[in-house]
């Protein structure tokens, strides 16, 4: 059954306007990225199409289209929302880049738009994992031919792609418990320091998360609802140039899904062609309006 195309875009839409305000109140300027890149290995994602012998991608992942297009990195908060493609599948997105802070206080305040925003769209029932790839690197030095398969496991949460390597059953017992560990207190100091400083119970550490992008460098974070299966954001630290970065993205149909808002808002409505002098008056003054043709007009 073909989807209501007008109804999906109302939706986006209404969810868009308050996230747009909330990032604006943190801060952060919307960015416009072409919808075409030249193709290049840095990209992720997008549609690989060719013309003129050239090959090109059509809306890639927006974190790498930064990078790409940032040649002298410079200390910015930028936002954008827009559709990213995975060969011929579009998902639209919402999310910020953090870029040339320290790592603590960018992913605390990455984290504390995320919170805002869930809240301004009247959703309270998420959380957040917050995990780091670091300890993985550290856990599995002198491993890493099978760092390809446990990234896999943690992917798919399945410890079973683990318990069939060939290591001992001592690291096998320490890669358990890292796969497992969720709470509020790790013995990893930088992490402990990013979830004491938010302060919020639906914030938890961890080390199972994974995030699939490798531009992802330590700390990570995915944002769940109970009334989905899967994630309705994530993000994470990278580098870009010779600077720290920090950035996320939320799924917008997954947002539209928990989104209970009513969209009908309350509105002046005046009449006639006469009114629209009237009506101009008041959007100057931020009412909303709505100008409607007098009963008795005529097409």
């Amino acid at each position: 059954m073909k989807k209501d195309l007008f109804s999906e875009s109302e939706r986006l839409s209404e969810i868009s306007k308050y996230l747009r305000r909330t990032f604006e109140l943190w801060g952060y300027k919307e960015i416009f990225l072409p919808s075409v890149e030249e193709y290049s290995p840095n990209l992720r994602r997008g549609l690989k199409i060719a013309y003129n012998n050239e090959f090109y991608l059509v809306k890639p992942d927006m974190t790498s289209q930064i990078a790409f297009n940032m040649k002298s990195p410079k200390a910015m908060k930028i936002y954008y929302i827009s559709e990213v493609l995975n060969d011929i599948r579009g998902k639209w997105q919402a999310g910020l880049e953090f870029i040339g802070g320290s790592e603590e206080y960018m992913a605390v305040e990455i984290l504390s738009v995320v919170i805002t925003s869930l809240e301004a769209l009247n959703i309270q029932d998420f959380y957040i994992d917050v995990g780091s790839l670091a300890v993985w690197r550290n856990a599995l030095s002198g491993m890493e031919k099978f760092e390809k398969s446990i990234f896999e496991a943690l992917a798919k949460r399945n410890f079973g792609i683990i318990e069939s390597l060939p290591i001992s059953e001592e690291k096998k017992e320490e890669l358990w418990r890292l796969f497992n560990f969720r709470g509020k207190k790790s013995g990893v100091e930088k992490v402990d320091r990013i979830v004491e400083a938010l302060g919020d119970d639906r914030v938890f550490i961890d080390f199972g998360t994974i995030r699939p992008l490798p531009y992802y460098d330590d700390v990570i974070f995915e944002v769940y609802s109970p009334k989905l299966g899967k994630p309705i954001g994530g993000g994470g630290g990278y580098k870009i140039g010779g600077l720290s970065a920090f950035g996320f993205a939320f799924n917008l149909k997954a947002l539209a899904k928990l989104y209970t808002g009513k969209f009908e808002k309350s509105r002046k409505v005046l009449k006639g062609l006469d009114s629209y002098r009237e009506a101009r008056r008041l959007v100057k003054l931020g009412i909303p309006v709505e100008v409607r043709e007098n009963e008795d007009s005529t097409s």
